[in-house]
């Protein structure tokens, strides 16, 4: 669904379903969710994540992202109306140790959290935050995408996380073609690269693919 410009979401930069964003500090559930979503799947079943099981966490579209992302209008968060969006700030970052400190304790293993199935990194400091838990929780494990790029202040701390934690922490640049560690729309897609493999069905979810958290070229997605 493509919005207006006028549209108050996008004229505001908040999510098209106002009455399903929640402050984290009151929310009865965890914020970190198991995955329940057969695109992604339950957990890891190949590569260096094998047998972890997934966590997703879902912020508010638009009110944490940059104003410069492709997809400002067309966010697929506006085709997502039931989906629990959560506030940024410090409730936040509360909520979410409490359930990193639970997922430790259940899955000494490790797990692979998906950052972020709706919004973006929203500051610096929140930035640091993953980095934080990234040195404290040797078996917290991360992938996502994010459409702040090299050469801006929360662009050039994601470009050194992946540097720092290779194996670890996975989260691919948006829109960003000339990059070897990123994911971009058909319609701008580099010569080399790997087309989505769950969206041709050359296999059935990402816990089945890992391409996106081990190959080190572009992903390309044939739709948004």
């Amino acid at each position: 669904m493509r919005l207006r410009t006028d549209n108050p979401a996008v004229v505001d930069g908040r999510t098209k379903y106002p009455s399903t964003v929640y402050d984290p500090s009151d929310y009865p559930h965890s914020i970190l969710k198991p995955s329940t979503n057969k695109k992604l799947g339950k957990r890891v079943e190949k590569g260096r994540h094998r047998g972890r099981p997934f966590y997703t966490l879902t912020l508010e579209e638009r009110a944490t992202c940059d104003r410069a992302c492709e997809h400002w209008l067309d966010c697929y968060g506006n085709n997502m109306p039931f989906a629990h969006r959560f506030k940024a700030g410090d409730a936040l970052i509360r909520r979410l140790q409490d359930d990193l400190d639970e997922c430790d304790r259940k899955h000494p293993g490790g797990y692979l959290v998906r950052l972020h199935i709706l919004g973006d990194f929203f500051s610096t400091e929140y930035v640091d935050f993953w980095a934080e838990q990234l040195q404290d929780r040797p078996t917290l494990c991360i992938y996502g995408y994010t459409r702040h790029h090299p050469g801006t202040p929360i662009g050039d701390k994601i470009a050194h996380l992946v540097t720092q934690f290779p194996d670890r922490f996975s989260v691919r640049f948006s829109m960003l073609p000339n990059h070897n560690f990123s994911a971009n729309n058909a319609e701008i897609a580099p010569e080399v690269s790997v087309t989505c493999p769950v969206q041709t069905g050359a296999t059935e979810s990402c816990g089945t693919c890992g391409l996106c958290w081990t190959a080190k070229l572009p992903i390309t997605f044939l739709n948004h």
